[in-house]
């Protein structure tokens, strides 16, 4: 059960935690290759997919801290039961927009998937390295339902301080 709570937590954090620290050593071991005057063809494109892959984990991780990028000042001056509701609604649209585009991506990588093509430095299947686009978008669904319980529970961070007034 502890490790069930650590990963409801903590998942996108470990996820684009380990992401980061991969870019970085790439990254490394491409300058020390370039050192000696040799040069890792894939290093590149693997930086680019960790942190496409970090980019779409990220949505999730907006959603579940309550920290994406939005205008709610309109919200914060209503009362709280009006704000819980606005807050329920503008999740039940991110759940219809976020599974609208989960069905849409599946396609889109089942697709890549039967066309066989590959990544030009690591040949790797390119539908692996779309498979982030679903489950992304799969995972910030699962995050909206869940914003919705801890709202409707009165455990949401409506109910806690505004992010920005903390810093």
């Amino acid at each position: 059960m502890k490790i069930i709570k650590s990963l409801d937590e903590h998942f996108e954090e470990y996820l684009m935690g380990s992401l980061l620290i991969g870019i970085s050593c790439v990254m490394l071991l491409q300058i020390f290759m370039r050192l000696i005057g040799e040069s890792l063809v894939w290093a590149e494109e693997l930086c680019r997919y960790f942190y496409l892959w970090s980019v779409f984990l990220s949505i999730s991780f907006t959603i579940k801290k309550g920290i994406i990028l939005r205008v709610d000042l309109l919200v914060h001056n209503l009362p709280r039961t009006i704000q819980k509701i606005v807050e329920i609604t503008l999740q039940l649209i991110n759940i219809v927009f976020f599974s609208f585009m989960s069905y849409y991506s599946i396609l889109t990588v089942r697709g890549i998937r039967m066309s066989t093509q590959s990544s030009p430095a690591m040949e790797i299947p390119m539908f692996l390295v779309y498979l982030i686009i679903p489950l992304g978008f799969i995972l910030t669904t699962i995050r909206c339902a869940q914003q919705i319980y801890l709202i409707s529970t009165g455990e949401s961070s409506i109910e806690k301080e505004d992010f920005l007034q903390t810093q």
